[in-house]
């Protein structure tokens, strides 16, 4: 599902098809890199609009007579006699009304992920891994669950680092400005909106990680949840230019590991977004 967001712009007419953790350019003109109405490959295009609805889909599950909520989103399920509401913000934000009502008896179950803590149920701190309630015939009632994450770092390959918190990766987000590009392709013409762009980094994306201390700092979900221009959470972090360099033969490519990890400039704080809401990003930084 990231991948669904981060390739989308917000007013979901471009798109892209090729995406990388550490992608500082979207250009070339090599179709692939572009964001368009349908570049490198049309299926993108047609099945974008199947990702949250099959997402969705598998919110909840059934065991016998028994129905698991495995997927904390906004949906709402009627199943028979069975009626359930989940009203949410999740991933940016850790509370959740579910409202159930029903005309039979059945067991519900809230699955928690693991990287809860404080879990809240009904106001009251609680443990577990899964809630399960016993509902009975005509029954109605509101169940509200919240819990807390911690912001970490995750170890990936060759000593870089990603940072997490929940069920959200955060990235750099490398801010750029568009070159637009309009055409006639198999005789349709490719006029504004549904023309191709490419993306050009107008910041600086060499970055390495320096401090102890990552600061989450919720904004609010807008219209767009996952806006690059408006993201609903950041995480403040502390950074230091590194000479990462290009990989070889690329003019558009970072190096895959930094060519060096020793500080070029003094320490500085910056916003990391959410990995959806950066449209150009790194991802994965050294620590020093």
């Amino acid at each position: 599902m990231y991948r669904w967001n981060f390739y989308t712009t917000n007013e979901l007419k471009p798109r892209g098809w090729l995406k990388r953790q550490l992608q500082i350019q979207a250009e070339g003109l090599a179709d692939a890199h572009l964001f368009g109405l349908e570049p490198n490959f049309g299926c993108c295009t047609s099945n974008m609009g199947q990702g949250w609805p099959k997402f969705t889909l598998s919110a909840f599950m059934h065991q016998g007579d028994t129905i698991i909520n495995c997927l904390s989103v906004p949906t709402e399920l009627h199943d028979g006699d069975k009626h359930i509401v989940v009203e949410t913000n999740y991933p940016f934000e850790n509370s959740f009304a579910y409202t159930v009502e029903t005309g039979s008896d059945f067991t519900f179950k809230i699955r928690i992920p693991s990287f809860a803590q404080k879990l809240t149920v009904d106001g009251k701190l609680t443990q577990s891994d899964e809630l399960v309630y016993d509902f009975k015939a005509g029954e109605k009632r509101v169940i509200t669950v919240s819990f807390e994450t911690a912001v970490k770092l995750e170890e990936r390959p060759y000593g870089l680092n990603a940072v997490k918190c929940g069920s959200l990766v955060f990235s750099v987000p490398v801010a750029f400005k568009k070159k637009m590009y309009e055409y006639e392709k198999d005789g349709v013409e490719r006029k504004f909106p549904y023309c191709d762009y490419e993306y050009l980094p107008v910041s600086d994306w060499n970055y390495a990680y320096s401090g102890e201390e990552f600061i989450r700092e919720n904004r609010g979900v807008d219209d767009v949840p996952f806006s690059g221009e408006k993201p609903p959470v950041v995480v403040k972090a502390k950074v230091r230019k590194i000479d990462w360099g290009l990989e070889d033969g690329y003019l558009d490519v970072c190096a895959k590991v930094p060519e060096s990890r020793e500080p070029i400039s003094a320490e500085e704080e910056i916003e990391l977004y959410p990995y959806g809401c950066a449209k150009l990003r790194m991802t994965e930084l050294p620590r020093i």
